[in-house]
Parts: C-alpha cells; sequence; structure tokens
C-alpha cells in the first residue's frame, strides 16, 4: 500500500502532512497555493527519478532558505506545517508517496 501525500501527520509518525490544504479556510483553491503544493508533490517525484532530478529535488528540499517564497521551507510553513518533519517523512516513507489527487 503507497503511503498517501493527503494524509495527515500524527504525533511523531513519519505520515506526512496534509496536502490537501490548497483550499484554505473555505475560501477555495488560490493560484500561489496550487503551485507551492505543486513544487512539493514534483519534489517527490523527482525523488525517485533519475539520478539528476533526484539531486535536484534533494538540493531543494534541504536548502534551509527562509526567504525565497518558494522555498521548500516558506512552503511548509504556508501550509502550516514544521519543515523539519516534512523533511524528514519525505525522505523517510516507508512505501511510496502517492502524488496524484484522489477523485472526489
Amino acid at each position: 500500500m503507497a503511503l498517501n501525500f493527503t494524509e495527515s501527520v500524527v504525533g511523531n509518525s513519519d505520515r506526512l502532512p496534509e496536502m490537501d490544504l490548497a483550499h484554505l479556510g473555505g475560501k477555495g483553491y488560490t493560484a500561489i497555493s496550487e503551485l507551492m503544493r505543486a513544487m512539493i508533490l514534483r519534489t517527490i517525484e523527482d525523488l525517485s527519478s533519475g539520478p539528476e532530478l533526484r539531486q535536484e529535488a534533494l538540493t531543494y528540499l534541504m536548502d534551509d532558505d527562509d526567504e525565497y517564497i518558494l522555498s521548500f521551507n516558506s512552503i511548509c510553513r504556508y501550509f502550516g506545517f514544521d519543515p523539519d518533519k516534512t523533511r524528514y517523512a519525505i525522505l523517510n516513507a516507508k512505501s511510496k508517496i502517492r502524488t496524484r489527487r484522489r477523485a472526489a
């Protein structure tokens, strides 16, 4: 069974935070939240790609930049996630992380 990226973090588990939060506060999806969500999901996909994409994904994931609005840390904070816990969950997932939305 693959880990679904839309499942929530529970306690100290290695599960990933719910990324379906682009629909913030009942206000609907925003362009920036969809872009941010897509960047994280693409990073996850690239981690299991060839060596060049994997290295780029790791570089992005491990960068501690807090200033750039589209940095991993900034995106995590935008969605209310702890960047370190999210990074750990991505890198230590025990099963494949699904990056596609589930049909409603």
